[in-house]
């Protein structure tokens, strides 16, 4: 067992340690490739340097918490504007249910026929059915 975890382990730690290799073929193309040319000269390439640890990263994470936050706000936003729309909407629903007197935004009493009633109860529905979920 320890051999063949010993064998798997020096497997991959040669192609970790797999080089890059460059060279020109006899026609003037630049090739790249892992394997070094048997019958060409070649120039074996350096791998990248890693990035140091005390580098910052592209996206810091206070980005990322600044935008949780905004979500966070615009939510519990739009629990009050639904919760609102939620309570007009039961409010309506009642005042169209118990009479054909309604009164306006400007405070004006009207009185509303049966049709006009009957849309405005079915509108009333819809949106407690939208917004008190």
């Amino acid at each position: 067992m320890r051999l063949l975890l010993l064998t798997t382990m020096m497997i991959f730690a040669s192609s970790a340690s797999a080089g890059l290799y460059k060279w020109v073929d006899s026609g003037g193309n630049v090739h790249y490739s892992q394997k070094p040319p048997r019958d060409q000269q070649f120039e074996r390439l350096k791998p990248a340097a890693a990035a140091p640890e005390d580098s910052k990263p592209l996206y810091p994470s206070t980005t990322l918490k600044k935008s949780n936050d905004t979500v966070a706000t615009e939510t519990a936003k739009n629990k009050k504007i639904r919760a609102t729309n939620c309570l007009n909407a039961k409010n309506n629903l009642k005042s169209y249910q118990l009479s054909r007197r309604v009164r306006d935004k400007d405070g004006k009493v009207t009185i509303v026929d049966d049709k006009e009633r009957a849309q405005q109860i079915e509108k009333a529905k819809k949106a407690i059915s939208q917004f008190c979920n």
